[in-house]
């Protein structure tokens, strides 16, 4: 995509998951880490626990690849939508991941946040809080147009839309997160080419 960003894309077929085994993951993310500062890997949204499969450590599981990268990783960005039913998915995956990496480092981000559903931020800051204990780091406004424009011309969102909310926005949630793994972040869109140890979004 660029000489700072580079992207390695999933399996081509959801049915050809068995292809991903967990030690390759690992040597993949080794390799990764090795090369670049920082590396993002966007998961899979399934980390439920196979009761029939929970004694039979040998059998593969769906949810392999996306257990060992939550296992490995530095920082987990949690993203749930901003409407009543993606706050529900939030607050259960987070309970999830509590029981399967419990000493996971996780961040909150609500996404597609819009006025048409009537809940204030600090209203969906207090039902996360209520539910689960925990706030947002961020709230992402919602800007269909611009992320359209970026899956048309095949561009990043900052080369697309740079002067759209949900650019700004995510410029403010790449630095926080930069200072949260102690990195230095640079000012505008130098932000998003610095990279250091591993950040996993789910």
């Amino acid at each position: 995509i660029g000489p700072n960003l580079r992207v390695l894309t999933g399996l081509p077929r959801a049915d050809r998951w068995t292809a991903l085994r967990p030690a390759a993951v690992r040597e993949l993310l080794a390799v990764a880490r090795r090369q670049h500062r920082l590396v993002v890997v966007d998961c899979g949204f399934c980390i439920e626990q196979d009761e029939e499969l929970s004694f039979d450590t040998a059998a593969p599981r769906r949810n392999g690849a996306t257990t060992t990268v939550l296992e490995q990783a530095d920082l987990v960005v949690a993203v749930g939508s901003a409407d009543p039913l993606g706050l529900t998915r939030l607050a259960r995956a987070r309970g999830d991941l509590r029981e399967l990496v419990p000493t996971a480092e996780v961040r909150l981000v609500v996404n597609r946040v819009r006025s048409g559903l009537g809940w204030s931020r600090d209203e969906v800051a207090a039902t996360l809080l209520t539910a689960i204990g925990e706030v947002p780091l961020a709230f992402l406004p919602q800007d269909q147009p611009a992320v359209d424009q970026a899956w048309l011309t095949g561009c990043t969102l900052p080369e697309a839309a740079p002067s759209s909310a949900l650019t700004a926005a995510l410029d403010v949630l790449v630095a926080d997160v930069a200072a949260e793994l102690g990195l230095a972040a640079g000012a505008g869109r130098t932000r998003h080419r610095r990279r250091d140890r591993r950040l996993v979004r789910r």
